[in-house]
C-alpha cells in the first residue's frame, strides 16, 4: 500500500493553500471551465491540482473540502481518466505508526456492478461531469428532473403512489390557514413560510403557482418557494403544481440569511411544517406520528432502522427480527456538512455505511413503495430501480460541494500557533494529566481528525501520503469520546444484521472482502469499538451548532466542557411586520446574519441560557418530570427514567407523551435546546479539557481557515 500511495503521490501530489485563500481566488486558469464559479468556491488547491505557489512547509491553507477526483477536472478535457479515489487508499495498516488515525476502510460497493445492478465510479471527466449534472438536477427546486421525498421525479407514478407525499397547489397556498390570527394570507407569504419553517429563499428562481395560475402558462408559477421545497415536473419539462420536501430540508441551512448549501440546516422545524400541513389536508403530514423535531434545527431522519424493516432478500432471523423492534430511536440528529462527504471513507455519524454506498444517500428520494423491499413486487422493484438510477449522480454532486470560506478577519499569527497546536499538542502528555483513556494517533486534533496543514500533509510521520490530506475516517470509542450514546446504541446488533439482507445493505456484496452492509456489525468491525467518527472539519465555523445531536452552541464550548450550559437557546430573526397579520405575533427562525448573531471568538450562534422551569403540562421541553441538575444523576425523576427506557427500547415511540405544537409558546419553546431531555445530551470530548483558554483560542483561530 505504502509503495501504491507514494507512486500517486509522485505524479498527482498534495495540496493546500497558502495565506491568499482569505481574498478572491485568481480562476484565470479557469475562466473557460464551466463547473468552476470562482464566486462561490475558493480556487482549487488539493491533491490533484497544486497551485504554482504551493508551499510544503506551510501551516495554513485549505482545500474547503469537496472531492479531489472532482477537483482534478478542472480545466481538463472530457476524455480525461480520473485518477484514484485517495479515500480507496484508507485500508488496514495505512495509518499504523503515524500520528492520524484511521480505523474504519474504504469499501468499493461496485466491483461487480452487473450484480448490485449499480453504476460503478465514473472513470473520465466527462463522465464524471454527466453524473455532476444529473445529480444537480435532481437536487435543485425547480429544475428538471428534480426530486422530492417519496415521489422521486415523477410524482405520479404507481410506484410513488400517485403523489402522497406532495401537496396540491391549494394546499401550499392555505398553510397560512393553519397559523392563526390571519384574516387573508399575508403579502409576504413567501418570506414568512421560509421563516416559520426554518429555511430560506434560494437565490434562484424556484416557483410554485398561486390560486388560480396555471403553472405552465406562468414559468411555473409567481410564488418563490424556499430552498426546502420543490414544485415538481413532468418528465418531459412541463410543471406539475405539485410540491415536495428536497433533501435541503435537513441538509442547507443559511449563513448571512444567505443559503448554505451542504451544510446541514440547524433551522428546520419540520414537525411544525407537518402539523400545519395536515389541517390543510397533507396526506404525508401523517408521518408526525414519528415525531421527526423535538427541538428547531434537529431531526429524526436518521432512524435509519425503520428503513430496515423490509428484508430485500430472504429473511430476517426471530433475534433480529426482535432487535430490530426493539432498537428503539435515534431521536434528535444534526445533519453532517455534505461538504466533507468526499474526504470520508464511511458515512453517517457513526460510520454506518461505506461512502461508496450511493442508493442510501437516495432512501429519501425513493418513490415511497420503493421502501418496502420484496413485499410489494414490481411497485417495489420500480422504486429500487429508481435508487439504483439516482443515487450515484447524487453522490457525484454532494461530493464536489466546497465550504464557504470565513468572511472574517483572521489573525495570522494566532492562527499559526492554533495549526501546530491542532497537529502537535499532545493533550496525554504526562504533564497534563488527562484522566480519558487515551486514543490512536498522537493524542492531538489531527490524529482524530485528519490533516490538514501543509506542513503536516508532508509530514510521511503524520500520513502515509499526503494524498490523505483531510481524510477523517476514525471511529472513536465511546469510553473516549463520551458523547450521548442513544445513536450508535440504536443501531443495534440486530437491527444491522438486518441491514446487511435490506436493499440498503448491498445484499450480494454481503460476505465478500467488500461487503457494503452495515458496517458496525460484528463480523465486519472486528474488535473495532463502538462510537463516533470524529468528522473532517472543512467549513467547521459555518456549521454551529455541534456534536452529532447539536448539543453545543460553538466551539469554545466544545473545547471547554466546563462551560456549556444544560439549556439555551439561539436568538431569533426580528419579527417581520406584517399588516395583515392579528396581534403582531410572527413565528421567526433564528437570526444567522453574522453581525448580530455570530460569536466569532467561540466560532458558533450567539445564544440565551434558559431556566429550567415549569412552564405547562402541554410543554414537556421544561416540565417537572424532567431533572433540572445534569450534574447530579440521582436527581432524575422516575418518570423521566420510564420514558427513556421506552424510547431507547422500542421502535417509534418517541413521540409518546410529547404532545403536537399547538400553541405560539410552544412554537417558540421548540427553539429551546434541553440537553437533559433523551438523545440531547451535551457531555463527551472531556479531554479537552486539559487545554488552557489560550490554546483554545489558537486552535479555534486555526479552524476558521478550513
Amino acid at each position: 500500500m505504502r509503495v501504491v500511495l507514494t507512486s500517486i503521490f509522485t505524479v498527482a501530489t498534495a495540496a493546500s493553500v497558502n495565506t491568499s485563500a482569505y481574498t478572491t481566488p485568481d480562476d484565470a486558469d479557469y475562466v473557460d471551465d464551466p463547473y468552476y464559479d470562482p464566486y462561490s468556491y475558493s480556487t482549487p488547491h488539493n491533491v490533484y491540482n497544486r497551485p504554482a505557489d504551493y508551499d510544503p512547509n506551510a501551516l495554513l491553507g485549505s482545500s474547503n473540502g469537496g472531492w479531489a477526483v472532482w477537483d482534478f477536472c478542472y480545466g481538463k478535457p472530457d476524455e480525461t481518466e480520473l485518477p484514484e479515489d485517495p479515500r480507496s487508499f484508507i485500508q488496514e495498516g495505512v495509518s499504523d505508526g503515524k500520528a492520524v488515525h484511521f480505523n474504519a476502510y474504504w469499501k468499493n460497493c461496485h466491483v461487480d456492478p452487473e450484480a448490485v445492478q449499480e453504476v460503478g465510479a465514473a472513470t473520465t471527466c466527462g463522465e464524471l461531469r454527466e453524473r455532476f449534472d444529473a445529480g444537480e438536477n435532481l437536487l435543485t427546486g425547480g429544475a428538471p428532473g428534480v426530486g422530492a421525498l417519496f415521489a422521486g421525479n415523477d410524482p405520479f407514478t404507481a410506484e410513488a403512489a400517485g403523489g402522497i407525499s406532495t401537496m396540491t397547489p391549494g394546499q401550499y397556498n392555505d398553510l397560512w390557514k393553519s397559523w392563526g390570527g390571519y384574516v387573508a394570507k399575508p403579502r409576504n407569504y413567501d418570506q414568512l413560510v421560509a421563516e416559520r419553517y426554518g429555511s430560506v429563499l434560494p437565490e434562484k428562481r424556484n416557483p410554485y403557482p398561486l390560486k388560480g395560475e396555471d403553472p405552465n402558462r406562468t414559468n411555473g408559477g409567481s410564488g418563490q418557494l424556499p430552498l426546502m421545497l420543490t414544485q415538481m415536473r413532468y418528465p418531459d419539462g412541463t410543471w406539475t403544481g405539485r410540491i415536495g420536501v428536497t433533501c435541503h430540508a435537513c441538509h442547507s441551512g443559511a449563513i448571512d440569511g444567505q443559503p448554505a448549501l451542504g451544510g446541514g440546516s440547524p433551522l428546520a422545524d419540520l414537525d411544525l411544517f407537518l402539523r400545519d400541513g395536515l389541517a390543510q389536508g397533507y396526506l404525508a403530514s401523517i408521518a408526525t406520528l414519528a415525531n421527526l423535531t423535538h427541538t428547531r434545527g434537529t431531526n429524526n431522519a436518521s432512524d435509519v432502522n425503520l428503513a430496515f424493516i423490509f428484508p430485500d432478500e430472504g429473511f430476517y432471523t426471530p433475534r433480529d427480527a426482535i432487535d430490530l423492534i426493539t432498537s428503539g430511536s435515534t431521536a434528535s440528529m444534526d445533519t453532517p456538512a455534505w461538504w466533507n462527504l468526499g474526504h470520508r471513507p464511511v458515512k453517517f455519524v457513526d460510520g454506518l455505511f461505506p461512502a461508496d454506498a450511493p442508493r442510501v444517500d437516495q432512501v429519501f428520494y425513493t418513490p415511497i413503495f420503493g421502501l418496502f423491499g420484496e413485499l410489494l413486487g414490481p411497485l417495489s422493484e420500480a422504486g429500487q430501480d429508481y435508487m439504483r438510477e439516482n443515487g450515484p449522480p447524487i453522490n457525484s454532486w454532494i461530493e464536489t460541494l466546497k465550504s464557504p470560506q470565513y468572511p472574517g478577519e483572521i489573525d495570522v499569527a494566532l492562527a499559526e500557533e492554533g495549526a501546530v497546536l491542532f497537529h502537535e499538542l499532545d493533550m496525554w502528555a504526562p504533564e497534563r494529566n488527562n484522566t480519558v483513556r487515551r486514543p490512536e494517533g498522537n493524542g492531538s486534533c489531527a490524529g482524530c481528525h485528519g490533516a490538514y496543514a501543509p506542513r503536516y500533509v508532508n509530514d510521511p510521520e503524520f500520513l502515509a501520503s499526503p494524498v490523505l490530506e483531510g481524510i477523517a475516517s476514525y471511529i472513536v470509542p465511546q469510553e473516549i469520546i463520551g458523547t450521548d450514546s442513544v445513536r450508535w446504541e440504536t443501531n443495534n446488533e440486530g437491527m444491522q444484521r438486518a441491514g446487511s439482507v435490506n436493499f440498503f445493505g448491498y445484499p450480494p456484496t454481503k460476505g465478500t472482502d467488500q461487503d457494503c452492509g452495515p458496517q458496525n456489525q460484528e463480523r465486519l468491525r472486528g474488535d473495532r469499538e463502538l462510537g463516533y467518527q470524529a468528522p473532517p472539519l472543512y467549513g467547521v465555523w459555518a456549521t454551529a451548532p455541534y456534536f452529532h445531536n447539536g448539543s453545543v452552541p460553538n466551539v469554545w464550548e466544545i473545547l471547554k466542557p466546563s462551560d456549556r450550559k444544560p439549556l439555551w437557546r439561539r436568538k431569533s430573526n426580528p419579527k417581520i411586520e406584517n399588516p395583515w397579520y392579528n396581534n403582531g405575533k410572527v413565528v421567526a427562525g433564528y437570526d444567522t446574519r453574522l453581525d448580530t448573531a455570530y460569536d466569532a471568538e467561540k466560532m458558533g450562534w450567539q445564544y440565551d441560557e434558559i431556566a429550567c422551569e415549569w412552564r405547562s403540562w402541554l410543554n414537556p421541553t421544561v416540565a417537572p418530570y424532567r431533572t433540572c441538575d445534569p450534574n447530579d444523576p440521582n436527581s432524575t425523576p422516575m418518570a423521566q427514567k420510564v420514558l427513556e427506557g421506552l424510547y431507547g427500547n422500542l421502535i417509534l415511540t418517541w413521540n409518546i407523551f410529547y404532545p403536537p405544537t399547538l400553541t405560539m409558546s410552544q412554537i417558540e419553546d421548540h427553539k429551546i435546546f434541553n440537553t437533559l431531555l433523551f438523545s440531547h445530551g451535551n457531555e463527551g470530548h472531556e479531554f479537552n479539557s486539559v487545554l488552557t483558554d489560550h490554546e483554545r483560542l489558537a486552535i479555534i483561530e486555526y479552524l476558521k481557515t478550513l
